[in-house]
């Protein structure tokens, strides 16, 4: 695929001394997704082993462009591993991409960037695309480029909490919901980071079930889960996002049964964590019970979706799906100098499948 040469862009800044333009941009646009502000990449750089490396460009015809990116710390320039943004650090339909002053980037934009992030020092650049980028995106990336596909469900709030309810919400949630009242379960909602802790442990009991339904080790999981999210890394998000992030609780009998991470900015509402004890949960309808309770408050505040974040196994993607989400595709991008990407990720199949074969046999002593 030929990509477009009519439109043209120069760097002006990048990292923090980028930071300025940005911030004004994201101040003059309410609908820029949280995923692509200045407040979530420190929340990233003060939890992971990141730098700000955002780059901001001036298009031939004026105009500011922006790509939130991170570059991976410990390593020179010329070897960089740059994410826009990195692993477990997405939010679902609203992934990544390229500001634009005035608007969504065109396809002409969105081609010179990705030139221009070609020319860029450093070994690779993943982006992440979602929503109304995706299809841009997908108008320009080169046919050779490495890529993976993902899929995110969100929910159309528009016409007001009583229309979800009645017309989005399927029998079974609404049926779970009240059950979920009707046998004492009560929820609470914080956005100090009072209940980070609570959510944290049952984060940690929802690791050891995962490890034992996907056949894996829990050692190994359990190893995986504090380097992936730590109770810091929560704490971090909690503390910077302030009102814009609200865990929800759901408790019975004065015992936490299921909780989830919500992150609001302008007319998103995402759904970022979510964790449960399964045997506690079990029946219950709480976690039915947990999403209706935030769904109806960001009804409430004009939110317009509430994004589920993307699915995990087929499962959750029915789970999410019952409350009326619908399907919004994520794309990971690699722009590579040299082609690792794909042969990775077939070593990180193999590797997992290879453990899950020794746990089995570590369990069945054949």
């Amino acid at each position: 695929m030929v990509l477009s040469h009519a439109y043209r862009l120069s760097i002006e800044a990048e990292g923090v001394d980028a930071r300025r333009a940005w911030e004004d941009l994201v101040a003059r646009d309410e609908s820029i997704a949280l995923s692509k502000t200045p407040e979530w990449i420190d929340c990233i750089c003060s939890s992971s082993r990141f730098s700000d490396a955002t780059l901001l460009f001036r298009g031939e015809d004026g105009t500011q462009l922006i790509l939130p990116r991170l570059r991976k710390t410990g390593t020179p320039s010329s070897l960089g591993l740059f994410e826009s943004p990195p692993p477990g650090w997405g939010l679902g339909g609203d992934a990544g991409g390229l500001l634009s002053e005035g608007g969504p980037a065109s396809a002409g934009q969105t081609g010179a960037l990705i030139q221009e992030i070609r020319r860029q020092p450093g070994l690779r650049t993943r982006v992440m695309v979602g929503g109304d980028d995706s299809a841009v995106w997908a108008s320009v990336v080169p046919g050779t480029t490495y890529s993976t596909a993902r899929t995110a469900q969100v929910l159309d709030l528009r016409g007001g909490f009583s229309t979800v309810w009645s017309e989005r919400f399927t029998s079974k949630v609404r049926s779970n919901a009240r059950k979920a009242e009707r046998r004492g379960v009560v929820v609470e909602s914080d956005n100090t980071g009072r209940l980070v802790p609570v959510f944290d442990v049952l984060y940690r009991s929802s690791v050891d079930r995962w490890a034992q339904e996907r056949g894996n080790p829990l050692s190994l999981m359990r190893w995986l889960a504090q380097r992936r999210e730590p109770q810091t890394k929560l704490a971090v998000v909690a503390q910077r996002m302030g009102e814009r992030c609200t865990v929800w609780i759901a408790w019975r009998g004065g015992e936490p049964l299921a909780g989830i991470f919500v992150l609001t900015k302008g007319p998103r509402v995402t759904y970022w964590r979510g964790a449960m004890d399964k045997e506690r949960a079990r029946g219950t309808g709480a976690n039915e019970l947990l999403h209706r309770c935030a769904i109806e408050v960001a009804c409430a505040d004009g939110r317009q979706s509430y994004d589920f974040g993307l699915y995990q196994t087929e499962e959750l993607k029915r789970f999410k799906s019952t409350f009326g989400a619908r399907e919004v595709p994520v794309h990971a991008y690699y722009f590579e100098r040299l082609p690792t990407a794909a042969a990775e990720m077939k070593c990180h199949n193999a590797v997992k499948q290879a453990v899950q074969a020794l746990a089995r046999l570590a369990r069945t002593g054949r």
